[in-house]
């Protein structure tokens, strides 16, 4: 709801203005674009998160729901840009999430060998990451449908870059009998697991199809793979998104902006207490405005 009360407003804040006699003002035509066009999306996504953690050794099952991110979210921002000049497309995207969440989110699991202690289940987690990712497409081809009978609407990019994580994950355990202190800060009856800043970059490749089956409207279709061991032992990631305009005021387009997303990534580094895993995979819609200029 909050979206749709945004993009209401920008567009009523870009309507012509009245003169006068009554009459709107004249919108100055778009001029054709000569060089660089540029867009930027604010948006919001909220996932299904599911997989597998291990921190200091202690390992969790991980399972959250969109309701069980929307309630334990503290702050988050995410935004896409890009800039494109004839067939180059250079882009951007930046996900940062807080969130402290309740045990039914994190459950404990298992122990590493090097650990001893009874502990019982989790009973909360404050985890904190970051997610940047950029690189370039490139056109291949681009081709008419059989519906279209004017200009190629259909167009076919292939794309590169790197995706930088940074993620801190503190689970607190309830503390049920006796504990070795190896890896674990203990505060009253509650042992904490800390990761500390677990920061990698992985490499990706993929592609991206973009169709246009009216005036205004744009579907787009986007797969990439990465890690390969440089950073993850693997990743990859799929995203599907519909596109609509809204309003127009001069050099300025606003579009409605809809999808799903998923994201997944398989990163382990260290042994014993200083294990760090993360395995998991996050999907769900998105929702934003787009603006073109």
């Amino acid at each position: 709801m909050r979206g749709g009360a945004l993009m209401l407003v920008a567009c009523v804040a870009l309507a012509p203005q009245v003169r006068a006699d009554g009459l709107p003002e004249p919108v100055p035509p778009l001029q054709p674009v000569s060089g660089w066009s540029y867009q930027f999306t604010p948006y919001a996504w909220v996932p299904w998160v599911q997989g597998n953690a291990v921190v200091r050794g202690r390992g969790f099952n991980v399972y959250a729901d969109p309701v069980d991110v929307l309630e334990h979210l503290d702050f988050s921002w995410m935004s896409y840009m890009q800039a494109k000049k004839g067939p180059l497309t250079l882009f951007s995207d930046i996900i940062y999430v807080d969130e402290s969440t309740s045990g039914s989110v994190f459950t404990s699991k298992t122990f590493a060998s090097r650990i001893n202690a009874t502990l019982g289940a989790a009973v909360s987690a404050d985890y904190r990451f970051w997610t940047v990712e950029a690189g370039a497409m490139y056109e291949l081809t681009q081709w008419r449908s059989r519906h279209s009978a004017g200009a190629p609407d259909t167009v076919l990019e292939i794309l590169a870059g790197g995706r930088y994580w940074h993620q801190d994950l503190d689970v607190d355990l309830n503390l049920a009998g006796t504990l070795n202190l190896n890896g674990l800060v203990v505060s009253r009856n509650t042992a904490i697991a800390r990761s500390g800043g677990v920061q990698w970059i992985d490499p990706f490749i993929g592609a991206r199809l973009r169709w246009q089956p009216a005036q205004g409207e744009e579907v787009a279709l986007r797969g990439d793979v990465g890690g390969f061991g440089a950073g993850s032992q693997f990743s990859w990631q799929a995203l599907a998104t519909y596109n609509w305009r809204l309003c127009q005021q001069g050099w300025l387009t606003l579009d409605g902006y809809l999808g799903y997303r998923a994201l997944a990534v398989d990163y382990e580094d260290g042994a014993g207490i200083n294990r760090y895993v993360f395995d998991a995979v996050q999907h769900g819609p998105l929702v934003g405005v787009r603006g073109r200029f």
